[in-house]
C-alpha cells in the first residue's frame, strides 16, 4: 500500500477519480489573479469582469431547494469501481472467471453494460471517455405521483457527507447520525415526488452527461408533461440555450388508454424529445427515393450525374408585374444562345420590362461556365434560360463557388406512426411471449435519432444510462446491421428490485428463465441485449458484425487509513480479480474500456497501448522496466507494494510513475 501524502511528498504524480471543478483549473491557468488562498475569489472575478458595486446586475436563472446540494453532489469523489461479470461472444455466452482473461480480439467486444447507480458509473467513465461520447438518449423515470424514484440520492455516503460538511448531519457521541431540524424540514419539502426532488437528482447526472458528449455531440431526453418546462430550463443552465437543438415531438399513442382521459378535457397522446448539441452538430438527412425524387421533379441527367445527382430546370426569369419584384436593368442582360443569337429577355416577350432574369450577370456567366444553365427554346421560337437545381449541390451565391451536400430532407421534431405499445410488444416477442417490461420504448424510435445523429462507420459510440429493458442497444446494433455501421453502446442501468407484488411476470421470468437469485431490471436488460444478438446473427449475413458485450458491476473502493500505531490499514478490502484492477487503472489514466491489455509478468504486471500497469512487485519485474524507456508506469495503491522500492532510482524514471488510486 501506499501513503498517498508520501507519494506527493516525494514528487510522484498521484490520480485518481475524482471530479475537477474545470471552471477553477480554467481561471488558475489563465486568470492567475482570481484565485486567492487556493480559492477563486468573487471580487476579482467582478473586478475582471468590468463589474463593481454599483453595477446593476441581474439575470434569470431556475432555482430550487436543494440545489447547490446537487451540484456539490456532481462534483464529490466517486468510491466505486468496476467488477466484470461475464463476457458475451456473438456465438454463446459464458460466465467467466476475470482472473483467467485476457482483453484480446475475440472476448474483447467493444460493447459495454454496466449495473449499478448511474451517478458513480459516469463519474468512473469520465477519467477515460470524457469528450468521446457521439450521441446520448436517456429516458429518465418521469416525476409522476404514484411512484418513488429508484435512484436514492440521499441514501448515498458521499451525500451523506456533503451533509456533515454543511452541518445538516452531526455526529453523536456513540457515532450516530443525527439530522438537524433544518435538514428535516429540507427533506420534507424536497422529496423525490416533488419538482424540487426530480430535478436534484438529475442535474448531477446531466452535467456529468455534457462533459462526455463530444463537440459535436448530441443528448436526446424523453420525457413528459410533468417535467418537460423544468428538463427545459436546467438543460438551457447545463448546455447552454444556444445549444437547444429542437423539441422533439413524438406520437406515442393512437388511442387513449385505459381511463386516463376520465378527469381530462384533453387527452394527451404525445411525449416530448428534447434535443441539445455539446457545441456544435450538423443533423444527417433522410435520403429521397425515387419516386420522391420523381414526384419532386428531379428526373433529368448529365454528364455530372455521379457527383450532382438528379436535376430539374427552373426558369431564370421572373414576373415584374405580377409579383413584388420591379423591373432592374442589370438583371436583363444580353444571352449569346446556342444558334449564336444574342438577345436580352425582354426581346423574347410581347411586354418589353415586365420580366427579368434572377441572377445577376455575374452569377450567371459562372452558372453557365459550370453546367448549371440550361438555354432551350420554346414552341412559341423564344429562347428561354433556365437555371438546373442538382440533387446534391447549388451555387454559393456571395462566394461563387459550388457547394456539396448531404442528399434528401432534413429530419422535422415530428415522429408518427411509432407508438409506445410497439415496444411492450417487441420485448415480448423477444422474451417467449412473456409481458415482462411494459414501458419500453420501440426499437425504430431509437433507430430514428441514431440516424438524425450517428454515422454507420466512424465508431460512434451511444450511451444510454437509464438503460431499462435495452432497447438502445437492440437499436444500435440493428442499425449497424442493417447499414454495416460500427456504431458501439454503453449501457447503464441501476439494479432495481423486481417486487413480485408489482411484477409478477417479470419476477417469474427472472426466477425460472433467467435463475435469478434476487430479480433486478438489469437482470432483463442483459437477457434481451443477449436475445437481440443472437436474433440478428440469425437473420444477419454478415459475420463480422461486432454484437458481443462486456458486462460489469460496482464494488465498494478501498480506502488507505493510518491507525492509531501510525501504520497504513486497508480497509473495505477489494473482491477484484487482476484483471479488474487493471481495468480500473486504465480506465483512470484515459483508457477506454475497449482496450487489449497485454500481460507482461502474470497477475503482477500488464501492458496497454504506452502504458505499464504494476500490480505487484518483485526485482525481476524492477529489471524489466529499467530496460524500457518512454511507457508510463502506473502503481496500484492498493497492491503488495512499497514505495520505497522506487524512490533511489534515477529522476527519469520518478517521472514515468504515477500512483493510482
Amino acid at each position: 500500500m501506499i501513503n498517498k501524502n508520501e507519494a506527493i511528498k516525494n514528487n510522484i504524480k498521484v490520480i485518481d477519480n475524482s471530479i475537477k471543478n474545470e471552471l477553477f483549473e480554467n481561471l488558475k491557468t489563465n486568470f492567475p489573479q482570481t484565485i486567492i488562498e487556493g480559492k477563486a475569489d468573487l471580487k476579482a472575478i467582478s473586478l475582471l469582469l468590468g463589474l463593481d458595486k454599483k453595477s446593476d446586475i441581474s439575470g434569470y436563472e431556475l432555482t430550487w431547494t436543494g440545489k447547490g446540494l446537487s451540484n456539490a453532489l456532481y462534483s464529490s469523489p466517486c468510491n466505486k469501481e468496476l467488477k466484470l461479470e461475464e463476457i458475451f461472444s456473438n456465438t454463446d455466452c459464458k460466465n467467466l472467471n476475470s482472473s483467467n482473461i485476457e482483453m484480446k480480439d475475440s472476448n474483447n467486444p467493444k460493447n459495454i453494460i454496466i449495473r449499478g447507480d448511474n451517478l458513480d458509473v459516469l463519474k468512473i467513465l469520465k477519467s477515460a471517455y470524457s469528450e468521446k461520447i457521439k450521441m446520448i438518449y436517456i429516458d429518465p423515470p418521469y416525476n409522476t405521483t404514484n411512484e418513488n424514484f429508484i435512484y436514492p440520492d440521499n441514501f448515498r455516503q458521499d451525500y451523506k457527507k456533503i451533509l456533515e460538511e454543511v452541518g445538516l448531519i452531526e455526529i453523536d457521541e456513540n457515532g450516530q447520525e443525527v439530522e438537524s431540524e433544518d435538514l428535516k424540514f429540507f427533506k420534507n419539502i424536497q422529496g423525490s415526488r416533488t419538482h424540487s426532488g426530480w430535478l436534484s437528482f438529475m442535474l448531477p447526472r446531466l452535467k456529468l452527461a455534457r462533459d462526455l458528449l463530444k463537440e459535436d455531440g448530441v443528448i436526446f431526453i424523453s420525457i413528459d408533461d410533468n417535467e418537460q418546462a423544468n428538463l427545459k430550463l436546467l438543460c438551457d443552465e447545463i448546455f447552454g440555450e444556444d445549444n437547444f437543438v429542437a423539441n422533439i415531438i413524438w406520437h406515442s399513442k393512437n388511442k387513449p388508454s385505459g381511463n386516463t382521459t376520465e378527469n381530462k378535457t384533453i387527452d394527451t397522446r404525445t411525449e416530448h424529445i428534447l434535443c441539445y448539441q455539446k457545441s456544435y452538430f450538423l443533423a444527417n438527412k433522410y435520403e429521397n427515393t425515387k419516386d420522391e425524387l420523381k414526384e419532386k421533379g428531379y428526373i433529368l441527367k448529365d454528364e455530372f450525374f455521379k457527383t450532382r445527382g438528379y436535376y430539374k430546370l427552373t426558369p431564370l426569369m421572373r414576373s415584374c408585374s405580377a409579383s413584388s419584384f420591379k423591373y432592374i436593368e442589370s438583371l436583363d442582360y444580353e444571352v449569346k444562345a446556342p444558334d449564336g443569337t444574342i438577345f436580352k429577355n425582354h426581346q423574347n416577350i410581347k411586354k418589353p420590362k415586365s420580366y427579368c432574369y434572377t441572377w445577376s450577370k455575374k452569377l450567371f456567366d459562372f452558372g453557365n461556365a459550370n453546367g448549371f444553365i440550361e438555354i432551350q427554346k420554346t414552341s412559341d421560337g423564344f429562347w428561354c434560360i433556365y437555371r438546373k437545381m442538382y440533387e446534391f449541390c447549388a451555387i454559393d451565391n456571395k462566394k461563387l463557388e459550388i457547394v456539396y451536400r448531404k442528399s434528401g430532407n432534413a429530419y422535422n421534431n415530428l415522429i408518427t406512426g411509432i407508438y409506445s405499445d410497439i415496444g411492450a410488444n417487441e420485448v415480448r416477442n423477444l422474451m417467449g411471449g412473456e409481458k415482462i417490461f411494459t414501458y419500453a420504448k420501440p426499437i425504430n424510435l431509437i433507430k430514428t435519432l441514431l440516424q438524425i445523429s450517428t454515422t454507420p462507420n466512424s465508431n460512434d459510440i451511444i450511451l444510454d444510462f437509464f438503460a431499462g429493458s435495452g432497447t438502445t442497444a437492440q437499436a444500435v446494433m440493428e442499425l449497424n446491421a442493417e447499414d454495416k455501421g460500427n456504431r458501439e453502446f454503453i449501457l447503464v442501468q441501476i439494479d432495481e428490485e423486481i417486487k413480485e407484488d408489482k411484477s409478477k411476470s417479470a419476477y417469474d421470468f427472472c426466477k425460472k428463465e433467467l435463475k435469478s437469485e434476487n430479480p433486478v431490471i438489469s437482470d432483463i436488460t442483459i437477457e434481451r441485449v443477449k436475445r437481440a444478438s443472437q436474433k440478428i446473427i440469425q437473420s444477419s449475413k454478415d459475420n463480422d458484425l461486432n454484437l458481443g458485450f462486456k458486462v460489469f458491476t460496482l464494488e465498494d473502493k478501498p480506502e488507505i487509513i493510518i491507525d492509531k500505531d501510525k501504520n497504513l490499514k486497508l480497509i473495505n478490502r477489494r473482491n477484484l480479480s487482476v484483471i479488474d484492477k487493471v481495468v480500473n487503472m486504465f480506465l483512470i489514466s484515459g483508457k477506454t474500456l475497449d482496450k487489449k491489455i497485454e500481460n507482461i509478468f502474470d497477475g503482477k504486471l500488464y501492458k496497454c497501448e504506452d502504458s505499464f500497469y504494476l500490480i505487484s512487485f518483485n526485482k525481476e519485474i524492477l529489471k524489466y522496466l529499467i530496460k524500457t524507456q518512454n511507457e508510463y508506469i502506473f502503481i496500484d495503491a492498493y497492491g503488495d507494494i512499497e514505495l520505497e522500492d522506487f524512490l533511489n532510482l534515477g529522476a527519469g524514471f520518478k517521472e514515468r510513475l504515477k500512483v493510482v488510486y
